[in-house]
């Protein structure tokens, strides 16, 4: 039976959320974050037990996003290809997904059996954002600056879909808002964490700093907006977007979160930034590496990242799909053939 909250129980709730999602980024250490003129956003994935203690299980900030060019972006699964807040926060999600079943913590995710999973039936799961998401929930918030987006098509739904900007080549990643939508039909656990879930896991309400009214946007779930703003986030002061986005999850110490900056970490020289030992710990091949670990029954050496998403039978992903015949595919003969190497 889907819970629900009474008005004010709802919004109290939504805004000790946002206040947590804004003290644990404040934790983290000064690295990748804005400097006095710089801002960013910030997402956050949180679980709300039944007496409605909070966790925080993983941030993301970040608003850049690299072209689609397969020399900008990569073909060995190293590099971040798209850097907003909330991919980013997923990507940790995903990272903290797998270490605590790797771990056999088992809080979040309850073991039923070898490598199939629940989400704890006691605990429900949020995504904080600290602004409107880019794409039409940017749009309907404010429709005289709007944002700088390729308009693409519209899906099956009536769905606007919208590429976001990049440096140099076009880039190939849709929306904010779009990814969102995708997540709440289809859960957010992607294809090859799906394998290991025996449902997927659904958010179960979207928490918003916004004045405006995104019910629209965002149709197949409860959307709550706060008031309380992000310190970092644009403002007369802060003009210039940072050009880096930090990861942190659930078990990462503050002082040793993930940064990026261009889709590779700070600090990285060139020559390495192809090569998956020096890749950072949310980038598709070190996701691909615990996922192999946990598929005693597939070969680490030759198993393609391809092929281990073609192992996913998820029937809302493949409906999803169906229904909006314009979604943007990878081509999986150029970014997703690689295998992990020794």
């Amino acid at each position: 039976m889907k819970r629900s909250f009474e008005e004010g129980e709802k919004d109290d709730l939504a805004e000790r959320i946002a206040l947590s999602c804004y003290n644990q980024f404040n934790l983290l250490s000064s690295r990748g974050k804005p400097s006095s003129n710089e801002w960013t956003h910030l997402a956050g994935f949180v679980s709300v037990k039944d007496d409605n203690t909070i966790q925080v299980l993983s941030i993301g900030t970040g608003t850049k996003c690299l072209g689609g060019d397969k020399d900008e972006r990569g073909t060995q699964g190293c590099l971040l290809h798209d850097s907003h807040a909330e991919v980013i926060a997923r990507r940790a999600l995903m990272r903290f997904f797998y270490e605590e079943i790797l771990n056999e913590n088992n809080s979040i995710l309850i073991k039923q059996e070898k490598n199939k999973f629940y989400l704890n039936k006691s605990i429900r799961l949020y995504l904080f954002v600290s602004y409107p998401p880019c794409g039409s929930a940017a749009y309907v918030s404010d429709p005289i600056k709007r944002p700088k987006f390729e308009h693409k098509s519209l899906n099956a739904s009536g769905e606007e879909l919208y590429l976001k900007p990049g440096k140099g080549f076009q880039t190939t990643s849709l929306s904010c808002t779009n990814k969102i939508n995708r997540w709440i039909y289809q859960g957010i656990e992607g294809t090859l964490l799906n394998q290991l879930i025996l449902s997927p896991i659904k958010l179960s309400g979207l928490i918003i700093q916004t004045n405006t009214d995104l019910s629209s946007i965002f149709k197949d779930i409860p959307v709550i907006s706060v008031k309380e703003s992000f310190d970092y986030g644009p403002s007369s002061q802060r003009t210039r977007p940072c050009a880096m986005s930090i990861a942190w999850w659930a078990g990462l110490d503050p002082s040793s979160s993930v940064i990026t900056v261009d889709g590779y970490p700070l600090g990285q020289v060139k020559k390495l930034r192809h090569k998956q030992q020096y890749a950072n710990s949310i980038a598709k091949c070190s996701l691909f590496k615990l996922y192999l670990q946990l598929m005693d029954n597939l070969s680490s050496k030759t198993t393609t990242y391809a092929q281990a998403k073609a192992l996913s039978s998820s029937s809302l992903r493949n409906q999803f799909m169906l229904d909006n015949p314009q979604w943007i595919i990878t081509d999986p003969n150029i970014f997703y053939s690689f295998t992990l190497s020794s």
